[in-house]
């Protein structure tokens, strides 16, 4: 008889533990459903269970909590974290107790089964990139670097491609372009996915302060230095070291980054002992590094030691086509949140989205739409739930023969986006007098991507 994995679900919405019982079973393996952490603690400490899947907010016992408790009794089966958004504190809590993967709501029944073989078969399945999906972020999967316009594409095969190199990383973008999260999905899907990725910006600390923060310092260095304390360079040995806004690291500091990031050796601030680290080296600006090293702000040594692979993350303005995917998704994930079931937006409320600048990028959409959730008791957003200064936004003319029709008013948010797509496909074909390549180069996708699109709405080029 063939041995069937158990696994323990704890959800405490009935139907959705259900349903991914229901997928796992399916899958061949045994289930038992619990709806709190406190029945499938007691679940686990009577019979051998192989794998927990356990939602992160439930009542009486939380999946966090489970999971600590489980671990502080000695119980070392492997977790998987179900959240409804990923919370990046919250997920390295998650790490240090040991949870094995994680994944994002709504649930997708390949990605559960697939994550599930992972944890209980390590080294037997394959496990791609998925559009920057990662296990331990679930934000990677739809906040700030969803899309599937053309730059977003490019955007993606560098990550990819960086992920699989050693090679130091220089991504540049806007503030709100996603950089930090692009630097992690490099990282987590990497090598070095199950060392430390260790975050510094230079834009918040004083030259003093930003120095020791990276090099570490020894007791009596300075007035407050009551102790020895590692910095940033230590604590990314066999990991990442993320430089966040490298542009404004002070040139004095620029002159000691070189040997460090050459040599991995360094000591610490009022030290003498040299210390090494391996760590991998991914910067990001928002700043010109070319136009800092003609002023004399950067240094153009340091520039070619840390620009090896080269990412740029575009503004939102330029990859408009992905802003109603982008609203689909923080719908999902704000609903989960705030615990409301919102189906869309009024047809007033997506004219204004797609009128504004959108100079804090995809940062301030992802800001908007929690705040449009918040403030929404029915279930449609309209323009009075908008914060103000999207509504005194001077209006941005690149979609105003859009979203003409009451349709969306009414419908879904899946329904919304389609009619949303058909009309911008019709108006591209009308604008380049049906010539599918400019068009699709106008709507920043692939002319594959535009005739299947064509064949699904019944379009045709003239």
């Amino acid at each position: 008889m063939t041995y069937s994995p158990l696994i323990v679900v704890a959800e405490d919405d009935i139907a959705t533990c259900q349903s991914i019982a229901g997928i796992l079973e399916k899958a061949g393996f045994t289930t038992e459903c619990c709806q709190n952490g406190l029945e499938a603690l007691k679940v686990i400490k009577k019979r051998p269970v192989d794998l927990v899947v356990t939602d992160f907010h439930m009542p009486e016992m939380d999946g966090l909590e489970l999971l600590k408790t489980a671990r502080g009794s000695g119980i070392r089966i492997p977790f998987i974290i179900i959240t409804a958004y990923g919370c990046v504190d919250t997920t390295y809590k998650a790490l240090e107790l040991g949870a094995s993967a994680f994944l994002t709501k709504p649930i997708d029944a390949e990605a559960i089964v697939t994550k599930t073989k992972n944890v209980l078969y390590p080294g037997k399945q394959t496990k791609p990139l998925n559009c920057l999906q990662d296990e331990i972020c679930p934000e990677f999967h739809g906040v700030n670097i969803i899309g599937t316009s053309q730059k977003m594409k490019k955007a993606y095969q560098y990550i990819s491609k960086s992920a699989e190199s050693e090679a130091s990383v220089l991504i540049t973008g806007e503030s709100g372009t996603g950089k930090e999260l692009a630097a992690k999905a490099i990282h987590y899907n990497g090598k070095r996915k199950n060392g430390p990725f260790i975050a510094v910006n230079c834009s918040v600390f004083s030259q003093g302060t930003l120095e020791s923060e990276l090099f570490g310092h020894v007791k009596g260095a300075f007035t407050d230095a009551v102790s020895d304390r590692r910095g940033r360079f230590e604590l990314a040995n066999k990991g990442t070291l993320f430089i966040d806004e490298i542009g404004d690291m002070p040139i004095d500091i620029q002159v000691k980054m070189l040997r460090v990031f050459q040599e991995k050796q360094f000591e610490r601030v009022g030290g003498e002992a040299s210390l090494f680290s391996d760590f991998r080296l991914i910067a990001a600006t928002n700043k010109d590094l070319k136009k800092r090293i003609e002023s004399g702000q950067f240094r153009e040594d340091l520039y070619y030691r840390v620009n090896v692979i080269h990412i740029h993350m575009p503004p939102l303005r330029e990859r408009m086509p992905d802003i109603p995917a982008l609203i689909e998704y923080f719908l999902n994930a704000y609903n989960g949140i705030y615990r409301k079931h919102i189906k869309t937006l009024s047809l007033d409320a997506l004219k204004a989205l797609q009128k504004s600048t959108w100079r804090g990028n995809v940062r301030q959409l992802k800001n908007v739409i929690e705040s449009a959730v918040a403030m929404c008791e029915g279930n449609m957003i309209d323009v009075e739930h908008l914060p103000p200064e999207i509504l005194d936004t001077e209006a941005h003319p690149i979609c105003t023969d859009i979203l003409t029709t009451d349709i969306l008013a009414f419908a879904s948010l899946p329904e919304a986006v389609a009619v949303f797509e058909e009309q911008m496909i019709r108006r591209a074909l009308k604008t380049h007098n049906g010539i599918k390549t400019h068009a699709a180069r106008a709507l920043g996708i692939a002319e594959r991507g535009l005739s299947y699109k064509m064949k699904k709405y019944g379009i045709h080029p003239h």
